[in-house]
C-alpha cells in the first residue's frame, strides 16, 4: 500500500509540475484551456494520493491496535503463569 501512496504522489508531483508549465504558457500567451484540463487532473491526483495515504493509515492505524492487544493478552498470560 506504501508504493502506491509512493506513486500517486509522484504522479500528482509530475502533473503539477506540468500545470505550472502550461500556467506559465497561458502567461505568455498559450492555450487556457490545456492548463485548466492540467491542473484539474493535479488536483484530481493529488487527492486520490491524500486520500489513499489516509485509509493506509487507518489500516495500520487498525493492525497496531490489534497487535498491542494481542502482546497485551500474551504478557497477561505470562504474568499469571499460564
Amino acid at each position: 500500500m506504501g508504493r502506491v501512496t509512493i506513486v500517486l504522489v509522484m504522479i500528482s508531483t509530475l502533473t503539477l509540475v506540468i500545470a505550472f508549465g502550461k500556467g506559465i504558457g497561458v502567461l505568455r500567451g498559450l492555450d487556457v484551456t490545456s492548463h485548466f484540463q492540467w491542473a484539474a487532473a493535479a488536483l484530481f491526483t493529488g487527492l486520490t494520493a491524500n486520500l489513499v495515504a489516509v485509509i493506509h493509515a487507518a489500516q495500520s492505524d487498525r493492525i497496531i491496535r490489534e497487535l498491542r492487544q494481542h502482546v497485551e493478552t500474551l504478557q497477561a498470560g505470562s504474568a499469571t503463569g499460564q
